[in-house]
């Protein structure tokens, strides 16, 4: 079972307020907790690390107080509020395992049957998701005229007993999370308690029936779904994230993906499922629980840094994954370097220009580069949206590039497994270990702009060496004429046998960030992605993946 779904406290101080977070749904919203395995890391300075807790059919949250950050401590009972208490009935809180319990160890669980009833109203149809600690079923509500509700299980019989305390604690405080939050693409909580007969926590929930992201997009034609649709669910999304990153205190869901994103049955609405690792956190709380899944966390997450930016790197990453088919779990470190990767067009051509500058800023590694908030990003969703649909976008010539920037960032090995991570990272991004020289020696130096490269590939030849690096500001192509004292860096001849290169063809160059071409009033001309003929002197913006015709040679133009 992913920890996706799991119940557990990572640091709260006794005394915290709590403001509520929203559950998962069913897929039917809860088969989506046993899709994707997130990524939990967890750092608590200069303390023991605790007893590694037992996964459960719940959720996960921090709040750490924004006046003083301080080393985690367990969450106490106590330190929700009595009044919540008296609607739960607990346990006793021996150190000692119960009679029915295996002194930690995990035993089987036990499906709940079909027409159980729970808390003398909810009565059980079928499971429809979860793992080993527990479930999510789809009940009827007997007091609401059989209205279907999500019901979620978490078996406190599995958890350790010295962390049955916490337990309790993590349930209250899920549940004080989900009925502080109100929002339309938020289920809603309807209910929660603890039955002590199975010994086992539950949560009610609204039941959300028309399947996740994730699953449509595997059912798709070509894995992959359309312009329009992914724009306008990215606005929806975005709107939720501005709701939550708006509160008095944020909070960051952290682990935004397409498991984790449905859509009503009943009224076509996207809706945010699982708040298992969402956490409110403050500006200038550092050395945080970095949570996600691979793929679409953001760099900052496994440096301990969490922010509302990150977010919004999540939401882009699905929206690739989404228009692309390009899973980012694939290649998680690197998929949105796009020196080294294709970019969105290149991938899926029918995707928009627009729309992949979109994408490209809102996973750009650096924060501060993204989108300044989820509402900026949502308003420019809706701006290109209406452009969308009034057929005022562009294919193929690349929309203006604004800020983008090479950043090459220095690796290391992680000293536990082996995998390649970033030198400033403070958590292994593949097996999770904290890494004891996190941070010596490097500084900001290690990341800095560079010069962008790009190279010409020969198409149609059966030579080796058929690639040219464009190695300068300023490249010519055409052929080599010793008696002219002309040597271009792009030499065509071996590639020209009946010589319909010109010796001074045409010129590729860097203007800032962007290359440009344009032909020399050659003989033969220069053609753009066999549609475009370069009238003379005329300069054109190059886009990675463009295919040039020089004379009767074809080249393939790639940026990294």
């Amino acid at each position: 079972m992913p920890e996706s779904a799991e119940l557990k406290t990572l640091a709260a101080t006794p005394g915290d307020e709590v403001d509520p977070q929203p559950p998962h749904e069913g897929r039917e919203w809860a088969n989506t907790l046993d899709d994707e395995a997130p990524l939990h890391i967890t750092s608590a300075p200069d303390q023991p690390e605790a007893p590694p807790a037992e996964p459960s059919g719940s959720l996960e949250t921090t709040y750490v107080d924004p006046e003083s950050i301080e080393p985690s401590a367990p969450l106490s009972s106590n330190s929700l509020g009595g009044s919540f208490t008296d609607n739960i009935a607990t346990p006793g809180k021996s150190p000692t395992p119960k009679e029915s319990t295996t002194g930690g160890k995990r035993p089987s669980v036990k499906q709940l049957a079909s027409n159980t009833v729970l808390n003398g109203r909810y009565e059980i149809v079928r499971r429809i998701g979860g793992g080993g600690m527990g479930a999510v079923y789809l009940a009827k509500d007997r007091n609401l005229g059989d209205a279907p509700r999500a019901v979620k299980e978490m078996v406190e019989s599995h958890l350790d007993p010295a962390q049955h305390e916490k337990a309790i604690g993590d349930f209250k405080r899920e549940s004080l999370l989900l009925t502080s939050l109100e929002h339309p693409s938020i289920p809603t909580i309807y209910d929660y308690f603890y039955d002590d007969k199975l010994s086992r926590f539950y949560l009610v929930m609204k039941y959300i029936s028309g399947g996740d992201l994730a699953s449509r997009m595997r059912a798709a034609v070509g894995g992959r779904l359309d312009e329009k649709t992914v724009t306008d669910w990215g606005m929806q999304v975005a709107d939720v994230l501005d709701y939550l990153h708006s509160r008095p205190k944020p909070i960051i869901y952290r682990d935004l993906k397409p498991a984790n994103l449905m859509i009503d049955g009943n009224t076509g609405r996207v809706m945010l499922i699982d708040f298992g690792i969402a956490r409110w956190v403050s500006q200038q709380e550092k050395g945080v629980t970095a949570v996600g899944t691979m793929g679409y966390a953001p760099p900052e997450l496994f440096s301990g840094r969490v922010q509302p930016a990150s977010d919004v790197y999540s939401l882009g990453a699905t929206m690739f994954h989404l228009m692309t088919g390009s899973d980012p779990q694939d290649n998680p470190l690197l998929i949105f370097d796009f020196t080294k990767n294709p970019r969105p067009r290149q991938i899926a051509p029918s995707i928009s220009s627009e729309m992949e500058m979109i994408l490209m800023r809102t996973v750009e590694y650096k924060p501060e580069d993204r989108f300044r908030t989820a509402g900026d990003l949502r308003n420019e969703l809706a701006i290109h949206l209406e452009k969308l649909l009034s057929g005022r976008v562009s294919y193929g010539m690349p929309a203006p590039v604004t800020g983008i920037e090479t950043v090459q960032v220095q690796t290391v090995y992680c000293g536990f497994c082996g995998g390649r991570i970033a030198a400033d990272d403070v958590f292994c991004a593949h097996c999770g270990a904290r890494q004891p020289l996190a941070g010596v020696g490097t500084s900001s130096s290690l990341l800095h702009t560079v010069r962008p490269t790009a190279k010409l590939v020969v198409a149609g030849t059966t030579e080796l060496d058929a690639s040219f690096i464009l190695q300068k500001d300023s490249n010519l192509l055409g052929r080599t004429d010793p008696h002219s004292n002309i040597f271009p860096e792009i030499d065509l001849s071996r590639f020209d046998p009946e010589t319909k290169v010109s010796r001074r063809h045409a010129r590729i160059w860097l203007e800032g960030e962007t290359f440009l071409v344009e032909d020399l009033g050659s003989v033969n001309g220069t053609v753009i992605n066999d549609s475009v003929r370069l009238a003379p002197r005329q300069p054109r913006v190059l886009d990675s993946g463009d295919k040039l015709r020089v004379g009767e040679t074809t080249l393939h133009f790639l940026v990294g």
